[in-house]
C-alpha cells in the first residue's frame, strides 16, 4: 500500500473536495439580503454587533475582527452576556449578525427578538432556512451547505461555508466603502503586515551615495565592479554629470557580460552594460507595498532605484529590506 492508499490520507482528501465544493456553493448566498446587509454596514449608520455560539461563535470573533479591520464599527457581542445585563448596547440604527448553522440556537433567537423591538436591525446567517432565525431576521445570509464532510458530523464543511460567506461579507463592505490598502496600513500599523501595507520606502531603503554605488557611464566596468564591492546592494546606480538617474547595473550584467566577452569586458564603459532608461523607480514617500508591486510587475527585480522628483537618486530599495512577502496584497 503506498501513502496515498492510506485511509487516514484519503479522509482528509475526501474532505478537502467537500468543503471546496461548500466554498463554491456560497455563491448562490450572493443575494439581495447579503447586499442590503453590506450596504447598512457601509453607510457607518450604527454598530455592527457580531454573535454567535459555539464554533458560530468563533467564527462571530472572526468577522467582527475583520470588519473593524476594513473600517466598519463592529464588535463582537456575547449573547449570553447581552441577555444577562448588557442588551443596553444595543441602539436604534445598529445591526446584530447572528451566526448559527441550525438557526435554532436559542439565545441567539432571544436576542434577534429583543435587537428588533429596539429598532436593531437583524442579519441572520444560517444554514438552514426557515428556521428560528431566519424568521425574526430582516436580511437572512443563507450558508448552502449539502453535508458535513464526515459521518460523524462533525461540523467541517458548514464552518468553512460559514467562514467563506463571512469573509465575502467583509470584501464586499470594504469595496462598497472605497476601502484601500493604505486605509488597511493606517488600521494595522504594527508588526509585518504593518509594515508591508504601511511602511515607507524612506524607512527600508539603503541611502546614496552613503550606502549605495553611483557611478557614471563613462567608468570603466572594472571600476564600477570595485564599487559594487563597496557597497554590497547587487546594483550600482548610473548617474549623468547633473546626478539624475541614467541607468543602473547588476551583478547579472556583469557575470553575463564576462561570460561573453571575457576579461576584457571589465575595460568597457559602465555604458556598455547598464540597462538604460531605468524604467522601474519610485519615490521615498511610496508605501512598502507599492514598491513591492512595482518590483513584481511585469517581472521580479531584486532592487528598485529610489528617486527625488528631479530624477536623481536617493537610494535602493532591496527586495529582502522589504519584510512579509508573503502576505496577500489585496483585499479583493
Amino acid at each position: 500500500m503506498t501513502h496515498r492508499d492510506d485511509p487516514a490520507l484519503m479522509a482528509a482528501a475526501d474532505l478537502l473536495r467537500i468543503e471546496a465544493k461548500a466554498v463554491l456553493a456560497q455563491l448562490d448566498s450572493l443575494d439581495a439580503d447579503f447586499l442590503a446587509t453590506v450596504s447598512h454596514i457601509a453607510s457607518g449608520a450604527g454598530n455592527t454587533l457580531v454573535a454567535g455560539v459555539g464554533k458560530s461563535g468563533l467564527i462571530a470573533r472572526l468577522l467582527s475582527s475583520k470588519l473593524a479591520s476594513v473600517g466598519a464599527q463592529a464588535f463582537y457581542y456575547s449573547a449570553l452576556d447581552a441577555l444577562h445585563g448588557e442588551l443596553g448596547a444595543l441602539r436604534e440604527g445598529d445591526l446584530v449578525i447572528l451566526l448559527s448553522n441550525s438557526g435554532q440556537t436559542q439565545e441567539l433567537i432571544d436576542l434577534g427578538k429583543v435587537a428588533a423591538r429596539r429598532g436593531v436591525k437583524v442579519a441572520a446567517m444560517v444554514s438552514r432556512v426557515p428556521s428560528g432565525l431566519s424568521r425574526i431576521a430582516d436580511w437572512t445570509l443563507r450558508c448552502h451547505v449539502e453535508r458535513e464532510a464526515t459521518e460523524t458530523k462533525l461540523p467541517t464543511a458548514s464552518t468553512t461555508a460559514m467562514l467563506a460567506l463571512a469573509d465575502a461579507l467583509v470584501v464586499a463592505v470594504a469595496s462598497r466603502r472605497g476601502f484601500t490598502i493604505a486605509d488597511y496600513g493606517d488600521n494595522h500599523p504594527g508588526g509585518t503586515l504593518g509594515i508591508v501595507l504601511a511602511g515607507k520606502v524612506r524607512d527600508l531603503m539603503v541611502t546614496a551615495p552613503e550606502q549605495v554605488a553611483l557611478v557614471t557611464g563613462e567608468q570603466p566596468i572594472f571600476e564600477t565592479l570595485l564599487a559594487m564591492t563597496r557597497f554590497p546592494n547587487g546594483a550600482a546606480l548610473v548617474v549623468d554629470g547633473a546626478g539624475r538617474l541614467t541607468g543602473i547595473v547588476t551583478e547579472g550584467d556583469i557575470r553575463r557580460g564576462l561570460a561573453a566577452h571575457g576579461k576584457t569586458f571589465l575595460e568597457r564603459d559602465t555604458g556598455a552594460c547598464m540597462t538604460s532608461p531605468v524604467r522601474r523607480t519610485c519615490g521615498p514617500d511610496a508605501t512598502a507595498l507599492e514598491a513591492l508591486e512595482i518590483m513584481e510587475t511585469p517581472h521580479q527585480i531584486n532592487v528598485l532605484p529610489v528617486v527625488d522628483g528631479d530624477g536623481s537618486p536617493l537610494g535602493l530599495l532591496r527586495l529582502h529590506d522589504i519584510a512579509g512577502l508573503e502576505v496577500e496584497k489585496s483585499l479583493g
